[in-house]
């Protein structure tokens, strides 16, 4: 029986957690869930795979970068091409000076809303929970098939960009993965993996292009 709400692991930065969850974590995937019950993606594209390929990604020589007050780590090219499952501003967190935006994507199967189906992804403290109910996707195909990724814009054109476009939209993103050392000292290291989930699975983008593929709805009728 594929999970539903009150069955599925709590996600982390990407997928579904093999691990037994917290008890808060499953408040905070429990409420996050009730608070999107009524929200639908602003944009539904139909059936069809809309982003076939995985992310492309290549190493780079490490240079550092001053960014709003943090170090930026330089550590691969990146570039992605796929659905917007659902986005967050964070605003109050150590991140938000720096990467203001997560951008939960899809590609592949997450990307066709045939299979999606019922499923949901929210997201909450910089994580990313994906709730299946009877989707016809699995949590082995949604680990291995979505990111949630924080953002970080290079200028405020491409900060504005990224606030525009809408939920269910197809986007491509361009940049460097990047970890991040805060003014404090703390440092946040990306993910350079697509296979790995739990707490550091999270991509971190420097984001230097980005470009709404298709980000009108099909119409009904």
């Amino acid at each position: 029986m594929r999970p539903t709400v009150a069955q599925s692991a709590v996600g982390d930065c990407r997928g579904i957690a093999p691990r037994a969850a917290s008890a808060w974590h499953w408040a905070v995937a429990l409420l996050l869930a009730a608070l999107a019950a009524c929200h639908e993606p602003q944009v539904r594209l139909g059936p069809g795979v809309q982003a076939p390929r995985a992310p492309q990604q290549t190493a780079v020589e490490a240079r550092v970068l001053e960014v709003r007050g943090a170090r930026l780590t330089e550590r691969a090219d990146f570039h992605i091409r796929g659905k917007i499952l659902s986005k967050r501003r964070y605003r109050w967190d150590k991140l938000a000076a720096v990467a203001p935006w997560d951008f939960a994507l899809g590609w592949g199967a997450a990307s066709d809303e045939a299979l999606l189906g019922s499923a949901r992804v929210i997201q909450g403290d910089r994580f990313m929970f994906w709730h299946l109910y009877d989707s016809a996707l699995t949590a082995q195909i949604v680990e291995r098939s979505s990111a949630n990724i924080h953002l970080i814009p290079e200028n405020p054109r491409l900060l504005a960009a990224l606030a525009q476009i809408p939920e269910g939209a197809i986007v491509e993103l361009s940049g460097r993965l990047v970890d991040v050392t805060l003014a404090g000292g703390a440092r946040i290291r990306t993910s350079l993996s697509r296979r790995d989930v739990g707490a550091g699975a999270c991509e971190i983008l420097h984001v230097n292009a980005v470009k709404a593929v298709r980000a009108a709805a099909v119409p009904q009728g």
